[in-house]
């Protein structure tokens, strides 16, 4: 079993870094840890999957610029080549945040995937002649699809819910500032994204309250206060 001294917490994955705070783990107890398991062969494995993604994010670069020559010689009043592009990006996105990205943990991976979705989501609206229904009705639905996720996660990871806070936050940022652009722009149909900014709000103060120290002590460590 190995230690945390910066989050306090004993680590059974076979890790050497806090899945946390990236920290390098002690073993309990204070016996030093075999030479053969402190380095894990997973440097060759990570330069083999590097190589993988520069190939496809080439290949991904070719295919944009064929589908954008393609639109050009056949424009009939719709980019449809940007919607492609848009979504090969996405894809690229996902493959460098998900898989291919060990250190960052799966927390700023699930907010990575939130903003891309909305970005693309916009795009979309706008190269079909915006409508508003990415603002109206996408972009709340994705929000609140995340904080149901968020609830999930902190379920199922009882031991480390605490590490969700900052998820929870990011979904506050993002319903707020949909909530502002809203309020500016004077747009109408405003009832799923209050619904959306209300549930983050919840679940955020809801976490605190009930979480109580732990809740807070996260907040200071993420934050530095």
């Amino acid at each position: 079993m190995k230690y945390c001294k910066q989050c306090n917490l004993k680590i059974a994955d076979p890790t050497n870094l806090c899945p946390l705070c990236q920290s390098i783990l002690e073993t309990e107890g204070g016996k030093e840890q075999p030479k053969e398991a402190m380095y894990p062969m997973v440097s060759q494995q990570r330069k083999g999957y590097n190589l993988i993604l520069r190939i496809f994010a080439f290949l991904c670069l070719i295919a944009m610029v064929v589908l954008a020559i393609v639109n050009y010689f056949t424009y009939d009043g719709l980019m449809w080549s940007i919607i492609c592009d848009a979504a090969i990006l996405y894809l690229l996105v996902t493959l460098r945040y998900t898989l291919f990205n060990g250190h960052e943990g799966h927390t700023m991976k699930i907010l990575m995937q939130v903003i891309a979705v909305m970005m693309l989501t916009i795009l979309i609206d706008h190269t079909l002649g915006y409508q508003g229904w990415s603002v109206t009705y996408a972009l709340p639905t994705i929000i609140l699809v995340a904080d149901v996720l968020v609830l999930i996660l902190m379920l199922v990871n009882l031991r480390t819910w605490q590490s969700y806070i900052l998820l929870q936050i990011g979904m506050m940022i993002l319903s707020a500032a949909l909530g502002l652009y809203m309020l500016f722009c004077h747009i109408e149909h405003t009832m799923l994204a209050g619904i959306a900014i209300g549930v983050s709000v919840v679940i955020f103060l809801g976490t605190v309250c009930i979480g109580d120290v732990r809740a807070r002590n996260e907040i200071k460590r993420r934050f530095h206060v």
